[in-house]
């Protein structure tokens, strides 16, 4: 899966949210807001293929947590991606 191209992370009253470029009549009862881990594996995923995997071994390789728990925190992430529509499988 790839991230969507048209979606960015801005700043909005001190909170990192996810924003499609370029949208008018933006639905705005659906914002989503991302932790300083969640912005992170965005811009390192930013123009690449990837998997639950890819994620779990992103946060092992930068955060002192276990495969295990990476991997459960890597399911969640992709999962909200998913029901958020902001990735491409």
């Amino acid at each position: 899966m790839k991230l969507k191209t048209d979606y960015k992370i801005r700043k909005i009253a001190g909170e990192s949210v996810i924003v499609r470029m370029g949208a008018q009549n933006v639905k705005m009862t659906s914002i989503i807001s991302f932790n300083a881990t969640s912005e992170w594996l965005w811009e390192q995923l930013q123009d690449e293929e990837f998997d639950v995997e890819k994620v779990a071994d992103l946060l092992t390789a930068e955060y002192e947590v276990e495969r295990e728990v990476a991997l459960v925190d890597a399911n969640k992430w992709v999962e909200m991606l998913r029901n958020a529509e902001l990735v491409n499988e």
